[in-house]
């Protein structure tokens, strides 16, 4: 039955599929006469494909397609879903390319929040922003389970390192730190048993997980701020080994090609680095 698997009652996981293709994590979630796609991955084919395995896996047609955010590994194969209503953020709409084509489909927005309810089982659908300026997620309070999108990449993916390379598209943006931190602190505060990544395994120990996020945000952010009233350039500070920088060191460590996983590496790191400067540099 495809790359799907159950994770709890209502909600369906399918990280296979981006492992071998770089497209998104897929989920879905199953209510009693239809069923939520969590975007579509790319290219197309990778869109018809999911459809497909998601209906026969819950035995229900998809109404409704959500995008967490506007990135084209997310919304590549979003033309598989044209019959479906298509769900996104405001911002996540505002932040398309211009040669995105909507066609004659049916768009719900939402501006923070939008909840779907059928009998006991709610989904919460909300505005965070933080990797992307439209980026939002899907809740399921009845299963404990959050569809992050992008706010999080696991291991091994990225080395477990936030992507924070492009927020806006016009104008070009990196991404929000404080946007991230507000979000992670809204999630700490939620019940979670499940969080699922835009890239990377699932994660089943979400307290910890957010905990160490936070920590890191705030070093990094403390460390940013210092460096900045010293007067130093972005081109004179260094990132600091720690928290999960320290462990994609020891992963890139244990590879056969390091030298090619440090430069890609690195270029993640300077993404992060000049979206904390941009970001603190007026505060």
């Amino acid at each position: 039955m495809g790359n799907l698997v159950k994770l709890t009652k209502y909600t369906a996981v399918d990280t296979i599929t981006q492992m071998t293709t770089r497209a998104s994590v897929l989920g879905g979630i199953s209510l009693d006469k239809y069923s939520i796609a969590i975007d579509s991955g790319n290219p197309l084919e990778v869109g018809f494909g999911f459809r497909k395995d998601l209906e026969s896996f819950f035995k229900l047609p998809v109404k409704y397609l959500f995008l967490t955010h506007a990135h084209s590994d997310h919304r590549g194969g979003m033309d598989a879903f044209k019959d479906a209503v298509l769900l996104l953020s405001k911002k996540c709409k505002e932040n398309m390319p211009k040669s995105t084509k909507f066609g004659g489909r049916t768009l719900k927005t939402f501006e923070d929040k939008f909840v779907l309810e059928e009998g006991e089982l709610s989904i919460e659908f909300f505005h965070v922003a933080g990797h992307s300026l439209g980026s939002s997620v899907a809740y399921i309070p009845n299963d404990r389970v959050l569809y992050s999108g992008d706010l999080f990449f696991t291991e091994p993916i990225n080395y477990g390192l936030p992507f924070l390379g492009f927020y806006q598209n016009n104008p070009r943006k990196t991404g929000n730190p404080e946007e991230c931190l507000a979000a992670f602190q809204k999630f700490k505060s939620m019940k979670i048993d499940f969080i699922v990544p835009g890239h990377g395994e699932v994660v089943n120990n979400p307290q910890q997980y957010l905990d160490e996020q936070i920590e890191f945000f705030k070093s990094l952010k403390e460390f940013i701020i210092s460096e900045i009233r010293e007067g130093k350039t972005i081109d004179e500070i260094e990132i600091p080994r720690i928290g999960q920088i320290e462990k994609a060191y020891r992963i890139i460590a244990s590879k056969s090609q390091k030298s090619r996983d440090l430069k890609f590496m690195e270029t993640m790191l300077n993404w992060i680095k000049k979206s904390f400067y941009e970001h603190y540099k007026t505060t």
